[in-house]
């Protein structure tokens, strides 16, 4: 099945965070270092989403990426995960969908817990937000956006970004959060945010695919997580 959600889904701002079933921890940066081993357990979350297709092709972004943890906020369509779109646009990510959620808010998808893991009530999670730094009229947005990559690197490192001081004391979750198609994340929903990254585009054609943008920063984390010197292992 080679599906292309590029022609088939709509445009999106973008950002996240997850639910699925037991996903397993795989280690990514190879040999462990002196220090102890971090884990961060890895959610996606699509905020409002409205076309079935784009969660099948973030569920199958996520996927190739080794992650597993979908959790959906208020999708237009609450049977959303038995369309065909949907599942026609997973590619074979079906376990995600299968273990993926839906949640009436942003703060119950956050405060839900996974197999024993760790909720937001614990104090251990950093949450995401994802946005375009440039819109399509070309006009800067009012906030700060970190580059992905960057910041993912930043957090893993001995710095001082956002939730950085969580990693060093311990297990972690992290959320990254990805906004409605169009609208993008609300400001109520940005407030919630640690940071807020965004993908460095095209300043007169910025627009990503949720799916799209879904992939960029799944790939940004992973290789964060591989080259880190810490000791970590992220699902």
């Amino acid at each position: 099945h080679t599906s292309n959600p590029m022609k088939m889904c709509n445009r999106i701002w973008m950002l996240p965070y997850f639910i699925a079933p037991a996903v397993t921890s795989m280690r990514l940066n190879g040999m462990p270092t002196e220090r102890s081993i971090k884990t961060i357990s890895t959610s996606y979350v699509l905020i409002g989403t409205t076309d079935p297709g784009n969660v099948g092709a973030a569920a199958r972004a996520i996927k190739t990426m080794d992650f597993g943890d979908l959790r959906l906020v208020s999708p237009a369509d609450p049977r959303v995960f038995g369309r065909k779109r949907c599942v026609d646009m997973a590619s074979g990510a079906t376990d995600v969908l299968d273990g993926a959620g839906i949640f009436d808010s942003l703060e119950e998808a956050l405060a839900a817990d996974v197999d024993g893991g760790m909720a937001d009530g614990d104090g251990r999670m950093i949450v995401c937000g994802t946005g375009m730094p440039v819109d399509m009229r070309n006009a800067r947005g009012a906030r700060t956006y970190r580059e992905p990559r960057e910041y993912f690197e930043a957090l893993l490192s001995d710095g001082d970004a956002p939730g950085a001081e969580k990693v060093r004391d311990g297990n972690v979750r992290i959320a990254l959060l990805f906004g409605n198609e169009r609208r993008g994340m609300s400001p109520e929903d940005f407030g919630r945010c640690d940071v807020v990254l965004g993908v460095p585009t095209n300043p007169k054609f910025g627009s990503l695919n949720l799916a799209s943008a879904v992939q960029l920063i799944a790939y940004d984390w992973k290789m964060a997580v591989r080259a880190s010197a810490y000791g970590v292992e992220a699902s």
